[in-house]
């Protein structure tokens, strides 16, 4: 019988319990993006995937395991298809007011995350690419999803909303 230490002890129980049938987490991402002057130019609405190691950083957090909340919103411009083994966006936009950036009060209501941050574009973008990060820079990434082409010119602005359910939608 082979003696597991407390950390491989700990994950093997989150695995069962994150496993299938058990408490499953979706994502869900929602683009709104408006003209300089607020007019609501395209709005999108799009369920994403997740990464492998946005499921390792998951583990560690439901088991109090030092790892960082996942805050970050990213832009970015290529729209090669998602993978689980992608670590960070294709083509990550640090340009013209896209830049990642933290919501510093996510919201909570019951089994359901929500994320939200609005970019003032300075100028012009064409976005492809989505991604929900734990750190400023580098760190691991949740979820990623791609879409058909935003065009955003200075002044526009774009909210980035991320809705994570834990178990199924009540």
């Amino acid at each position: 019988m082979k003696l597991l230490t407390a950390k491989d002890y700990l994950f093997s129980h989150i695995k069962k319990l994150l496993g299938p049938g058990r408490i499953p987490l979706s994502y869900n991402l929602t683009l709104n993006a408006r003209h300089g002057d607020g007019v609501l130019f395209d709005t999108r609405y799009v369920h994403n995937m997740i990464m492998d190691a946005g499921e390792d950083e998951v583990a560690k957090l439901i088991g109090g395991i030092t790892a960082n909340a996942f805050a970050y919103v990213a832009m970015g411009t290529d729209n090669t298809a998602p993978a689980d083994s992608q670590t960070a966006l294709i083509a990550e936009i640090s340009t013209n007011g896209g830049s990642r950036a933290a919501d510093s009060s996510p919201t909570s209501s019951g089994n359901v995350l929500t994320i939200n941050y609005l970019f003032t574009i300075t100028g012009a973008l064409a976005i492809v690419e989505a991604g929900l990060l734990n750190e400023s820079s580098g760190g691991d990434m949740l979820a990623r999803q791609i879409f058909d082409v935003i065009n955003l010119t200075a002044n526009d602005t774009i909210e980035i909303i991320w809705e994570i359910t834990a178990g199924t939608a009540r």
